[in-house]
């Protein structure tokens, strides 16, 4: 038997002094608070640049005037977007920036965008403390129970702050030291939102509003957009500037919730919120899978082991709310604070193997609410059902971008992810109980699923001379290279759309519903290009290893992500081409995961562990846990990284070197 809380704690990240680039966050997977060293966000100015330290959640959204003070959306768009000749019709997708049309995109792609909610931090008499003022430092994230200890000197006196979230959009704070009371205080202060990578605008103190009532409540505006704050305590809360506070008190033990509306926010006590954390995390610990590795032989065990225990923990820090997730979570703005829907799975797809189906199940309920949007989205270019986009925010509209409209991997997902929760809660093999009849669930989600398929269904065209269902362009395969008016058939995509398509119908088999086509569909989509015994990136594509060695190697994934017949000769001459030619700094985190399940799924054990292990910048792993993303200023974290070592984990099994001890797990069905 695994020793859960010892396991979990012997990774706690400890920091003995400021690492900008790995700050510590604790919270609910829908609010998060990330600090420095000194618990808080008292030197937000030097993590800016490098992982910034803000305060984040799931519905602090704000979209900004145009720049003649009015609101626009995508609808307003439609006549300035790129036109593709598809099909003997026109369609249209808001690709290529133009000089007619520059401002209006970039509104659209920047718009709404998340923001930082408010900034908490130290000062000493009144004055900001200077980083040269701390010294001795020592901070450790409780893993196990989500709480946040930082301990130092400030100018040689002790200080001590503990962070912790609650259930709510809620963060506690004390602050233990013989400065508290006349010299150390807290101060807030509320930024303006931009849509940059820290979501903050400090200098714009005149485009927004923060007004303090007499009953505590400060109440935020920021153009059409409102939130409320609440602080709580036996502390004293004066306003000392047009948007900021200060805290004081001997004890300085106090909450700060937020809110959207300001009914939902009540007084909240440290011992809650506390007790909050503590029971939340250890029932996440305690309730589903766990792994061990760490009595293999290979001397990497001890960091895969790390690796995956603060990748858990960060899952359910900021990666597992109402929303789908943003690449780097609730830490901070990436692609303005927009969800991936590609990702979507790559982040949180591993929850459903390791019995915590009801964590990835809040963000599936989005798309249930966003099918009309979706629907809208297919019509707009005269397609049947519902197409998801790649890069949306909280409305499901897609973003102005080169790329992401012309995406399509991200469509079955929602299909793939509903057949692994139905697998985990309804299967022999099951690790979760089912909280719900069967039925029930099925008809719950029997709309998305087909909506879903038929938009996938009316997307494959049929080639009567090759009696064959093809993708053709204009698109972007997982790669993201080449021409999209180019693009036709990309492997990875053909698999998937036939995957989605038989899943669906099963699905809806259950419920009495028949759609044979769809599976005439997927029996005749077309199958991979090969040309020279290698899987090439698509029809037409003669030179894939040589002139698109870069970035997704997405030939080769299908076989271990969805179970995709493939010869498997051929599958492996192109993991050995791979494995000479590709550029592999150009990777991203969850390359090498789904690079491991393939591997896996011919029975490379061992290569599968060191292909997930490999030394390159994008798989790097900083003492936080985050996937860092070599020196890239605007991505310092990458949290599908973290989500899909957890689902390569479910397929990795013990071999030469390696001995892998679990509990609970669901094996990859795949």
């Amino acid at each position: 038997m695994i020793n859960r809380e010892a396991l979990v704690r012997k990774y706690n990240p400890i920091l003995l002094s400021q690492r900008t680039h790995s700050p510590l966050t604790v919270g609910n997977g829908d609010f998060a608070f990330t600090a420095d060293v000194t618990g808080l966000q008292t030197f937000y100015e030097a993590y800016e640049h490098d992982c910034p330290v803000l305060t984040m959640s799931n519905w602090g959204w704000h979209t900004a005037p145009f720049e003649d003070g009015r609101y626009y959306s995508l609808n307003d768009f439609n006549y300035k977007m790129t036109e593709y000749y598809y099909e003997k019709r026109i369609v249209k997708y808001p690709v290529k920036e133009t000089d007619e049309n520059f401002a209006l995109y970039n509104y659209l792609r920047q718009n709404p965008h998340r923001f930082n909610l408010v900034r908490i931090g130290l000062c000493l008499d009144g004055r900001a403390i200077d980083e040269s003022d701390i010294s001795d430092i020592r901070q450790e994230l409780d893993m196990y129970t989500g709480i946040l200890t930082s301990r130092f000197k400030l100018k040689g006196t002790d200080v001590r702050v503990t962070t912790i979230v609650g259930n709510t959009d809620t963060v506690a704070v004390r602050v233990e030291s013989t400065l508290t009371g006349d010299r150390l205080a807290v101060f807030m202060e509320f930024p303006y939102a931009s849509p940059s990578k820290t979501g903050s605008d400090f200098a714009a103190t005149g485009k927004h509003f923060t007004r303090f009532h007499d009953d505590g409540i400060i109440e935020r505006q920021l153009d059409n957009d409102k939130y409320y704050c609440l602080v709580s305590g036996n502390v004293s809360v004066t306003k000392t500037g047009i948007h900021r506070f200060l805290i004081k008190d001997p004890g300085l033990t106090f909450t700060v919730s937020l809110a959207e509306v300001r009914e939902k926010l009540s007084a909240v006590c440290f011992k809650q919120v506390k007790e909050e954390s503590e029971f939340r995390f250890y029932s996440f610990w305690n309730k589903g899978a766990i792994i061990d590795v760490t009595a293999s032989e290979d001397k990497r065990a001890d960091e895969l082991e790390r690796r995956i225990i603060t990748s858990m923990y960060l899952s359910a820090a900021e990666d597992s709310g109402v929303l789908p997730p943003q690449e780097t979570g609730l830490t901070c703005n990436s692609w303005y604070g927009k969800f991936h829907l590609e990702m979507h799975p790559i982040h949180e797809a591993f929850l459903t193997l390791y019995g915590r189906g009801t964590m990835v199940e809040k963000s599936l309920k989005w798309y249930t609410e966003s099918l009309p949007a979706a629907k809208q989205n297919a019509y707009r270019n005269g397609f049947r059902g519902a197409r998801w986009p790649k890069m949306t925010g909280p409305a499901c509209q897609d973003s102005p971008s080169e790329i992401a409209p012309l995406l399509v991997w991200q469509q079955p997902h929602i299909i793939y992810m509903l057949t692994l929760l139905y697998m985990s809660r309804y299967n022999d093999a099951r690790v979760e109980v089912p909280t719900e009849p069967e039925e029930k669930f099925l008809k719950q989600y029997a709309d998305v699923v087909r909506e879903t398929a038929l938009f996938m269904a009316d997307f494959c065209v049929y080639d009567e001379k090759q009696d064959c269902y093809e993708l053709k362009p204009p698109l972007y395969s997982v790669q993201e290279k080449g021409n999209p008016e180019e693009i036709k058939n990309p492997p990875f995509e053909t698999a998937y759309f036939a995957f989605g398509l038989r899943a669906a119908y099963e699905w809806l088999k259950k419920l009495g519903e028949e759609h044979t086509e769809w599976i005439k569909i997927a029996d005749r989509i077309k199958k991979p290009y090969v040309n020279a015994g290698l899987i090439q990136a698509y029809e037409g594509c003669e030179d894939t290893y040589k002139t698109l060695n870069i970035d997704h190697p997405s030939m080769v994934f299908a076989p271990g992500f969805i179970g995709a017949e493939a010869d498997s000769e051929i599958t492996e001459a192109s993991l050995d081409e791979i494995m000479k030619n590709w550029d592999f700094e150009s990777l991203w985190g969850w390359d090498f995961a789904f690079m491991a399940l393939t591997y896996a799924k011919l029975g490379h054990m061992e290569k599968a562990f060191d292909i997930l292990l490999m030394d390159t910048a994008k798989n790097t792993y900083v003492e936080s846990g985050n996937n860092a993303q070599a020196e890239r200023e605007d991505l310092p974290l990458y949290l599908p990284g973290n989500g899909s070592l957890l689902l390569a984990m479910s397929a990795l099994k013990s071999c030469k070197g390696w001995y892998v001890q679990t509990e609970g797990l669901m094996n990859y069905p795949f």
